[in-house]
């Protein structure tokens, strides 16, 4: 069939046909009868009309029908050819009094649909088939290449078709009969090759491809022999007076259940467990229904339910399979699943005691307002008392029903715990990196800053690059209505506001979970918990870094920049110091012993040539050197154990250490020295004297460099050397490295006094007094040697 037959001849012809089955149920009352012709050659009513029919107490069982629109029965076609009275004017009957007497009765059947029945026997039904065509008209324009969206159209046409004719074929109509047979055989064949199809873009097909050929022969053998039957009125049934169709719809989707139920099993530990479990319950709450409450039973000679109420649950199939096919993300099941079936055990026995009381009270044939006053006061006091143990139930309960929010709760906990300790935008955003990927089933996710102008990726990741354009699209467009911890929506995946500076704003994008299915209501509560959290660590970690942009600012506008100053970035630059120390000896240090004992003991453990051998001890030793250096490194930039040893015992250590490496003589002479120095001042001390020294390594080319330490009504350290010297008016101020004129800040920041002697070839002498006690000491009394800030 062509493009321009099937948007236009299919819709056409389905028009008409509707318009005719519409006529047919509008024209005639379904009157609902069954008649058998006995020994004596009459036609016997077997069994009283069921209610909704018209037929109902009026038509009773072992009514013998004399005539039928003024004829004898035998004549009359839907007698002749279905056993049934349908589509009558007049019907003339006799019935048997309780005395014996017969009564003659003679019945005018109404003409038209009752208003009682409109709605279920053709508002609905039409309306229906109008959503499908929509539904189908909708998919049609979106996936028309897709081969599955053209058996899922049929599948859709098929089902709304079986639902409306059916209540023509139920008047009897020849054309309602045929349609209804044909689109009711042949929607469980359609919704199988959906399925099936969809299905193979996981390559997962459902069934062998042969299996629609016997399924289609199936179908081809039932209907012709229902034309027989209704060119010859020679019955096919199966049993119990029941079509052979319906036991084939029957069989079919139970098939299809086991199908479902055996992938489901196959797969119910990787990421297409979700999309089974979610076809399998949609496929079992529309046709199971159908099948055990009225396919079934009708089986067995059982009536349970009437077939217009059981075709209804049939409706919900179509919408569940347009949404798994229009959507990428399927909803969670399991959360859905775990709620249901939490609410369903705790509303059980209010629900009972409820309807206990309540028909012990309306069994009383004195019910009044009083008793409805009562009952009102039952009902009340008894669901106040369960709302008050829900929430206890909710605390000792429902974790048992899901098992998530153990893990959400300690994921809150972990992560205030570690963004307690961030020091860095990166930090944190590592951070809550790490908290997402180990709690969620997601593997890509990206931190974006969003601002009118543009959207970019953050400076810490390059996760950006594999986020869809219609992504960032999206995020432009929302920009005037984003708010810090609520969900963006967009095509792709899930954005959430973390923070924001300004007119700009971190936004976290995750991609796609890796079951398909969307981001369920407690993983959405613990994301914007998190963004919470995460937002006020950003509005801090701005402010500080506000702050020392303005502090440094102002240090390097101003020459006499305040000491307060001066010593805050001072300590700053110590706890940066201190965490890199402690990232080298925590990673790269112990990284380099690890290489080095396994080449020692391969060194140890295996033959190895002489010449090999002397090549691997000279990279043994100079992983030695380099494990050596890196101590070293570690212990400048945080030395180890200054505050218990003391200024004077740690300068020994550090000029022993520098000697070793260093071509000059150190005289180190400790005058009359008890003064107790604060952290602060001993550490100043310590850096003043180490840059001192790597000055005398790197310029002064000195043999000689003495160091006098005294104390006074000051603290008096004075440094001399024999090498080139300097002319003094090339001392500059610098604050873009650590030199001179960096211990010249140092010791104004301390608020105490330096003097410079130098003359070129005779030298540098530096005289430096500290107070005994700063005025403005910053953080005087704080342990320096707390790493509590370092991250990790």
């Amino acid at each position: 069939m062509s493009k321009l037959s099937r948007v236009v001849v299919l819709p056409l012809l389905i028009t008409i046909l509707m318009l005719y089955l519409s006529r047919s149920i509008l024209e005639y009352r379904m009157i609902g009868t069954n008649v058998a012709k006995d020994a004596t050659g009459q036609y016997v009513v077997q069994q009283d009309t069921p209610a909704g029919l018209w037929g109902y107490k009026r038509i009773l069982a072992g009514d013998i029908i004399e005539k039928v629109d003024g004829k004898s029965p035998s004549s009359f076609f839907y007698i002749k050819n279905y056993n049934a009275i349908e589509g009558a004017s007049t019907i003339s009957l006799i019935r048997m009094g309780l005395d014996g007497a017969q009564q003659e009765i003679n019945l005018v059947v109404d003409k038209g649909i009752a208003s009682e029945n409109l709605m279920l026997e053709f508002i609905i039904p039409f309306c229906s088939v109008l959503l499908f065509a929509g539904f189908s008209w909708f998919v049609y324009r979106r996936k028309q290449k897709d081969k599955a969206a053209i058996y899922l159209i049929l599948f859709f046409l098929s089902t709304g078709l079986a639902y409306f004719s059916s209540f023509s074929s139920g008047r009897l109509n020849t054309v309602g009969i045929l349609t209804f047979n044909i689109t009711f055989s042949l929607v469980p064949i359609f919704f199988l090759q959906f399925l099936n199809q969809y299905l193979k873009r996981y390559e997962e097909p459902l069934v062998p491809r042969g299996l629609f050929v016997a399924l289609y022969c199936v179908v081809t053998t039932i209907l012709s022999l229902l034309v027989i039957r209704m060119l010859t009125g020679f019955d096919f049934y199966f049993f119990a007076g029941v079509p052979l169709i319906l036991p084939f719809f029957i069989i079919v989707n139970l098939y299809i259940i086991y199908k479902l139920i055996e992938k489901f099993v196959r797969h119910r530990r990787d990421y297409l467990r979700t999309l089974f479990k979610f076809t399998l319950i949609g496929h079992m709450i529309g046709f199971l229904p159908f099948i055990l409450l009225f396919g079934m039973p009708q089986l067995v000679g059982v009536n349970l339910i009437p077939s217009q109420v059981a075709s209804i649950f049939l409706l919900g199939i179509p919408i569940v399979y347009l949404y798994m096919f229009m959507n990428r993300q399927l909803f969670d099941i399991d959360f859905l699943l775990n709620r249901f079936l939490y609410f369903t055990i705790i509303s059980f026995i209010p629900t009972l005691l409820i309807a206990t009381f309540g028909m012990l009270i309306l069994s009383r044939h004195d019910f009044s307002w009083v008793k409805g006053m009562q009952m009102f006061l039952v009902v009340y006091l008894m669901l106040t008392l369960f709302l008050f143990s829900k929430e206890y139930a909710d605390f000792r309960l429902r974790p048992n029903f899901n098992k998530d929010l153990y893990n959400f709760q300690g994921s809150l906990d972990r992560f205030s715990t570690r963004i307690s300790r961030v020091m860095k935008r990166a930090d944190l955003e590592r951070v809550l990196e790490q908290e997402i990927l180990s709690t969620l089933l997601v593997k890509k996710m990206a931190f974006l800053e969003v601002s009118k102008e543009r959207v970019y990726a953050s400076q810490s990741n390059t996760g950006a690059k594999g986020i869809h354009p219609s992504v960032i699209s999206a995020l432009q467009n929302s920009v005037h209505q984003l708010t810090v911890g609520e969900p963006v929506t967009v095509p792709y995946g899930l954005c959430i506001v973390m923070g924001h500076k300004g007119s700009t704003f971190h936004v976290l994008w995750l991609d796609d979970k890796e079951n398909q299915t969307k981001y369920n209501l407690d993983e959405l509560g613990w994301l914007k918990t998190l963004a919470n959290y995460t937002a006020i660590v950003y509005e801090n970690l701005y402010l500080i870094e506000s702050l020392i942009e303005d502090l440094e600012l102002e240090f390097q506008k101003q020459k006499g920049a305040s000491p307060w100053v001066m010593r805050l970035i001072f300590n700053l630059s110590e706890i940066e110091r201190r965490r890199l120390a402690a990232d080298l000896h925590d990673s790269a240090l112990q990284d380099q012993l690890i290489w080095y004992r396994k080449l020692e003991s391969v060194m140890l453990d295996h033959a190895i040539s002489a010449e090999l051998y002397q090549e691997l001890k000279m990279i043994h030793e100079g992983l030695l050197d380099v494990i050596h250096q890196i101590r070293e490194t570690c212990n400048e930039m945080r030395p180890p154990l200054l505050k218990e040893m003391g200024i004077v015992e740690a300068l020994g250590h550090l000029f022993e250490q520098t000697q070793i490496r260093s071509n000059y003589a150190i005289d180190f002479r400790v005058k009359q020295f008890t003064a107790e120095l604060n952290d602060e001042q001993t550490l100043a001390l310590f850096r003043i004297v180490q840059e001192l020294l790597r000055n005398a390594s790197k310029h002064a080319s000195a043999s000689t460099v003495i160091i006098e330490l005294e104390q006074r009504e000051t603290i008096r350290l004075l440094y001399k050397d024999n090498g080139i010297g300097m002319e003094l008016v090339e001392l500059s101020d610098s604050y873009q490295h650590m030199g001179l004129s960096g211990i010249k800040e140092r010791v104004r920041s301390l608020e105490g006094e330096i003097d410079f002697q130098s003359v070129v070839g005779e030298g540098l002498e530096i005289s430096i007094s500290l107070p005994l006690e700063s005025v403005s000491t910053a953080m005087e009394g704080k342990d320096e040697s707390d790493d509590k800030y370092l991250v990790g």
